[in-house]
């Protein structure tokens, strides 16, 4: 019961952050929205998607962001609210994209797919370094083989990004 609660907590998660990320958007509007999603996302307004640093950074910075708050026993209850800041800017992100009649297809192919997974992923690590709801206690040592398959996924989701964006669609 509480594997299923814990699914739709972190699908809610998701789904209200990307919402809020779609509404923002909206009330900002398009033209002001642009500087600031070339700030944090710079592949989204120019062409140039084939940087493997600005590929690797965003995914480097969440990771390390969520880390962090998970050592600290103050900030721990900050941890999802990184993921939901991320889904935010993925639904941000995701109508600027589509107000862009010739960016439909970097938004099926490329944007939404892996920026879904990269979330699911970030979930999965809060989950595992502070556990939402179950028998675990926070701060106990947990497996260390399950944080190695989710870095194992991270890093295969970024060479499955490098290969979409590099090959598909150029």
């Amino acid at each position: 019961m509480s594997r299923t609660v814990s699914i739709f907590y972190h699908a809610s998660i998701i789904a209200m952050s990307f919402v809020c990320g779609v509404i923002l958007f909206h009330i900002i509007g398009g033209p002001k929205a642009e500087p600031f999603i070339s700030f944090i996302e710079p592949r989204l307004t120019n062409g140039d998607r084939h940087s493997l640093f600005r590929l690797v950074l965003p995914v480097a910075v969440s990771i390390a962001l969520v880390i962090l708050l998970a050592t600290h026993n103050v900030l721990k209850v900050l941890v999802r609210v990184t993921v939901a800041m991320r889904a935010t800017f993925f639904g941000f992100s995701s109508v600027f994209l589509l107000q862009k009649l010739e960016a439909f297809w970097v938004y099926t192919i490329w944007w939404f797919p892996f920026q879904l997974i990269y979330c699911i992923l970030l979930l999965n690590l809060c989950n595992l370094l502070v556990p939402a709801w179950s028998k675990r206690k926070i701060g106990k040592m947990i497996n260390g083989r399950t944080i190695l398959l989710n870095f194992i996924g991270f890093f295969i989701i970024i060479v499955a990004e490098f290969i979409v964006i590099s090959y598909i669609l150029n």
